[in-house]
């Protein structure tokens, strides 16, 4: 990584222009690919990030829980004071 640009190694040729998602351990890295380039039988690939979102084991397991079927446990009631 160099600033704002992730530079890989493929097997496969990724246009340029192309979006792209790419996961490495819990981050989450999204953008561009601005250069491929081939050298032999592996490319050069070179992607401009545009954002880099962190904490990813957290957000998935909060995304479960809102998405779970299972209904949310009703909520207790409680009387309420009267006014005179």
């Amino acid at each position: 990584m160099q600033g704002k640009r992730l530079i890989l190694s493929t097997a496969e040729c990724i246009r340029e222009s192309t979006a792209v998602s790419i996961e490495y351990e819990d981050t989450l890295l999204l953008g561009e690919v601005v250069l491929c380039s081939g050298v032999g039988q592996t490319w050069k690939v070179e992607v401009r990030i545009e954002q880099m979102l962190t904490g990813l084991q957290s957000l998935m397991a909060l995304r479960a829980q809102l998405l779970s079927d299972s209904p949310a446990a009703p909520l207790p009631l409680m009387p309420v004071g009267m006014r005179n």
